[in-house]
C-alpha cells in the first residue's frame, strides 16, 4: 500500500477509534451515496409507525428516525468501524410485544375506539423503560465486549435455547404482522403483498439467485436490497387506491426538541427499579442477537480481505462493543428507542464488501463504500417536505417488510442450529412462550428444558 493511500485511509485517531471525514479520508461515491440516500431514507422510516403506537405525532417519530439515523452512521464515520451498521432488527418485535403487554403500545388514546391517524396514546414510562433496557445493553456490552466473556458466554448457550431465542424473534415479527397490526395490512392488501412477494424472492429466493449470478441486470436488482419491491409496492399502492398522496413542497425543521421533551430520561424521570428487572431478559436477547450479527460481519469481512492484499481491514471486536456501546449510552440520554442501534445492515454490508473485494479500480477504500452510504447519516432528506410527504403514506409498508424480512431471516439461522429433535422441540417452545408471554417466561423455561430434556438425552446417548 503506497503511502497516499496509507494516508487517506488513516483518517483522524481518537482513542481507539478512527474518525474519517467525507470527501477528505473518504473518496465520494455516487452509487452507494444514492443507494444509501433513497434505501437508508426509506427504511428509517420503518421506526415512525412504532413510535407513533407509542404516542409520538408523525413529525416527532420523524425526527426519532433522524436522531436514530445519524448514532447509526456514526458507526463507520466517527468510529471507524468497516461494518454497515444497523437496527438490532431481530429484537424489534419481541420488544414492542412486552411493551403492548405492558399496555404502552398501540392503545387509543382516551374518549377513542382507536388510534388516530396511526398516533396512540402517549406513555412515558414506555420511553423510561426503553431507557432501562439502553442503560443496561451499555453496560452488559461494554463489560462482555472488554473482558472477551461475550464470545464465551454465547459459545456456550446450549443450540436449544440460542435457537429458540432467535426462532421467537421471528414468531414475533410474523405475530405482529399477520396478527397484531393486520388491519394494517388489509388496508392495503395488493400493494403490500407485492412488495413481500417481491422483497422476499430477491432476497432468500434460490431460483433468483442463479439468476443474478448469470445476468447483469438482475444482480443489480437484487444488490438494491428492499428498494425494487418497495418502489414497485408503492406504485402498485397507487394504481390501486391503496394509498393517497399528498406531496408538499419546501423544507421542515425536525421537531428534535419536542421529541427529546417526551423519550429523554432528562426530561421524563429516570426508569424505575422493576423497569431495569424487566428489561433484563429482553437485553440479554437483545446482546445474544448483536453478537450474531458481529460474527456474521466479520465472517464477511475475512471473506472478502482474501480477495484484497492492498488494504487491511481494521476488525476488531473489542472496538465493535465499544462503537455499539457509546451509541446506545448517547440514545438513551437523547432519544431511548431500543434496539435501533446495532452493528450490523446486512445487506449493505454484503454489497459493499462484495463491491470492495473485487480490486481498488471498482472500490479504493471500503470505507469509499460504508462511508458513502451512510452520509445519509446527514440527514438531507429529513428537512425536505416532499420526501417526508411522499414516504408518510408508505411507512407502514416499509415496517411490514422489514418485519417480514427479519423474520424469513431469523427462521433460517434458528432452523439450522439445532442438531437433534430435543433441540429442535426446545427452540420451538422457546419461541412460543417469549412470543406469547413474556421473555423472562421464555428464557427461565428454556434453560429448564436444556437442564431436563437435552441434558438427559445427552447422557442418555454417552
Amino acid at each position: 500500500m503506497n503511502n497516499l493511500n496509507t494516508a487517506k485511509r488513516s483518517g483522524i485517531k481518537w482513542g481507539p477509534f478512527t474518525m474519517r471525514i467525507p470527501f477528505i479520508h473518504i473518496k465520494f461515491r455516487a452509487p452507494e451515496f444514492l443507494q444509501g440516500l433513497v434505501i437508508s431514507g426509506a427504511t428509517a422510516f420503518a421506526a415512525a409507525p412504532l413510535a407513533m403506537k407509542l404516542g409520538l405525532t408523525f413529525e416527532e417519530a420523524i425526527a426519532l428516525s433522524m436522531v436514530a439515523g445519524i448514532l447509526i452512521s456514526s458507526g463507520p464515520l466517527i468510529f471507524g468501524e468497516p461494518m454497515a451498521p444497523g437496527w438490532v432488527t431481530p429484537a424489534v418485535p419481541i420488544v414492542m410485544g412486552a411493551l403492548a403487554a405492558a399496555g404502552y403500545y398501540g392503545v387509543p388514546q382516551d374518549g377513542a375506539s382507536s388510534c388516530i391517524d396511526g398516533v396512540c396514546k402517549y406513555h412515558p414510562e414506555a420511553f423510561q423503560f426503553m431507557a432501562a433496557m439502553c442503560f443496561e445493553f451499555t453496560a452488559l456490552i461494554l463489560i462482555l465486549g472488554l473482558t472477551g466473556w461475550g464470545k464465551l458466554l454465547v459459545e456456550k448457550i446450549p443450540n436449544g435455547l440460542k435457537a429458540g431465542i432467535i426462532l421467537g424473534a421471528a414468531l414475533a415479527a410474523f405475530y405482529q404482522v399477520f396478527y397484531e397490526d393486520f388491519d394494517s395490512y388489509m388496508a392495503q392488501p395488493i400493494s403490500m403483498t407485492i412488495a413481500i412477494a417481491l422483497c422476499v424472492v430477491t432476497t432468500f429466493s434460490n431460483p433468483f439467485k442463479r439468476l443474478a449470478a448469470n445476468n447483469k441486470f438482475f444482480e443489480i436488482v437484487g444488490s438494491l436490497g428492499l428498494l425494487p419491491g418497495f418502489v414497485i409496492a408503492g406504485i402498485a399502492a397507487f394504481i390501486f387506491q391503496e394509498v393517497t398522496f399528498n406531496i408538499q413542497w419546501g423544507f421542515q425543521i425536525p421537531a428534535v426538541g419536542s421529541l427529546i421533551e417526551k423519550t429523554s430520561p432528562l426530561f421524563i424521570g429516570l426508569p424505575t427499579a422493576q423497569m431495569f428487572v424487566d428489561a433484563l431478559p429482553l437485553v440479554i436477547i437483545g446482546y445474544m442477537l448483536l453478537f450474531g450479527d458481529l460474527v456474521t460481519a466479520t465472517e464477511v469481512l475475512k471473506d472478502a480481505q482474501k480477495h484484497r492484499d492492498d488494504e487491511q481491514l481494521p476488525i476488531d471486536l473489542n472496538r465493535s462493543h465499544l462503537s455499539v456501546g457509546i451509541r446506545n449510552l448517547l440514545a438513551s440520554l437523547i432519544n431511548p428507542f431500543f434496539p435501533t442501534q446495532g452493528a450490523l445492515w446486512t445487506g449493505v454490508h454484503v454489497v459493499v464488501a462484495d463491491a470492495w473485494k473485487k480490486g481498488p479500480k471498482q472500490m479504493e477504500s471500503i470505507f469509499d463504500g460504508i462511508g458513502s452510504y451512510y452520509l445519509m447519516g446527514i440527514p438531507f432528506l429529513y428537512f425536505t417536505l416532499p420526501f417526508v410527504t411522499l414516504m408518510q403514506p408508505l411507512m407502514v409498508m416499509a415496517l411490514t417488510l422489514t418485519l417480514i424480512l427479519t423474520g424469513f431471516a431469523c427462521a433460517y439461522i434458528a432452523m439450522s442450529i439445532p442438531k437433534k429433535n430435543s433441540e429442535m422441540a426446545t427452540a420451538l417452545l422457546i419461541a412460543f412462550f417469549i412470543t406469547f408471554y413474556s421473555a423472562w417466561v421464555g428464557l427461565i423455561i428454556g434453560l429448564l428444558l436444556c437442564i431436563f430434556v437435552d441434558g438427559f438425552e445427552e447422557e442418555a446417548h454417552e
